[in-house]
């Protein structure tokens, strides 16, 4: 049964820790000993055994997918703060810079950079947020 599981139900999609093999390779063993006779011997063992490995994997993969996405919200939060500096060389006109710099009171272009980029690398990203965000770039288009 080792084999079994071994070969056809541990995920492909992610590794497990060897502390996770082990607990997910008792749960078999615990759930094999639990089963009838008649049980081990009939086609039905089969899908008990993918019950009990899906029990077990399912949270894991659903924790490692949930952690690859908060890596991927990380990424893309600190890839926001780079286009401060875009937008203030290249993009922002003077008029625009002396506005930001009156706003914030900071002279300083640097200082102003270093505020700016804080504060889009803390704005939280919800809903509301990623729609007036639609909204103003389709604005920018009409």
């Amino acid at each position: 049964m080792d084999t079994y599981v071994r070969t056809s139900l541990l995920p492909y999609d992610f590794s497990l820790m060897a502390e996770q093999e082990a607990e997910l390779f008792r749960a078999v063993r615990t759930a094999l000993e639990e089963t009838s006779d008649e049980e081990l011997f009939s086609s039905v063992i089969w899908f008990k055994v993918d019950e009990v490995v899906d029990g077990k994997i399912r949270p894991w993969r659903d924790a490692i997918q949930l952690n690859e996405q908060l890596n991927r919200l990380k990424e893309l939060r600190g890839s926001a703060a780079d286009y401060v500096s875009t937008f203030l060389n290249g993009q922002a006109t003077p008029a625009a810079i002396d506005q930001l710099k009156q706003h914030f009171g900071i002279q300083d272009a640097k200082g102003l950079e270093v505020e700016l980029s804080k504060r889009i690398e803390e704005l939280q990203y919800d809903v509301v947020t990623v729609k007036d965000l639609v909204f103003a770039q389709l604005r920018s288009w009409c």
